[in-house]
């Protein structure tokens, strides 16, 4: 296993942590703003002298964490290879088209990432150095938008591990276009 490998995995499993507590606040955030808006519509019913509102805040932390969860899950998928693909012409390729098809792909997601971090990072910048903050919150918006750099930096590195792997990709292209010639074929073992 490669040093790239190794740092990747060991990112992968933060991430995936980090990921699965983001989810979690943002459900408990989600329970907290139905339940108070439950608590504020009895309180009008029954007419208690008690005021209770809507909690203000659960809705813009709950879109905040569903955009981080996004950016930083679609960097996951990757890494794990779970993220969508249309590969239909892809499949009508030959083996050599299909290796130089993957190495292209990635070299696209790799410019994709550095365009996502390039540009996170300057309008990280530019709303820091504003001082624009969250309406309810009152939050650095930098620290909102930090999820986009964070996503290309993440999907440079996983993308470049697969350019690096792309030889035994190509094994496991080998590997997989028998089993899928043997499979549209009919034909099996």
């Amino acid at each position: 296993m490669s040093v790239l490998q190794s740092i990747n995995a060991i990112m992968e499993r933060w991430l995936g942590r980090f990921l699965i507590s983001l989810t979690v606040v943002m459900i408990a955030t989600v329970l907290w703003q139905v339940l108070t808006r439950l608590l504020a519509r009895i309180a009008v019913h029954h007419q208690w002298a008690l005021q209770l509102a809507p909690s203000k805040w659960t809705e813009e932390l709950a879109s905040f964490l569903l955009a981080w969860i996004a950016l930083l899950g679609g960097s996951l998928a990757l890494r794990r290879g779970e993220h969508m693909g249309y590969d239909s012409l892809y499949l009508d390729f030959g083996f050599q088209g299909r290796a130089r098809c993957l190495r292209f792909v990635q070299l696209c997601v790799i410019l994709f990432g550095g365009l996502l971090l390039i540009g996170g990072a300057m309008l990280v910048s530019m709303t820091l150095e504003l001082e624009q903050t969250t309406p309810a919150l009152r939050w650095p918006m930098g620290l909102v938008y930090l999820a986009a750099p964070l996503s290309g930096l993440l999907i440079i590195c996983f993308a470049c591990e697969r350019v690096y792997l792309a030889e035994s990709e190509e094994e496991l292209l080998m590997q997989s276009a028998t089993s899928a010639d043997r499979a549209n074929t009919g034909v099996h073992t």
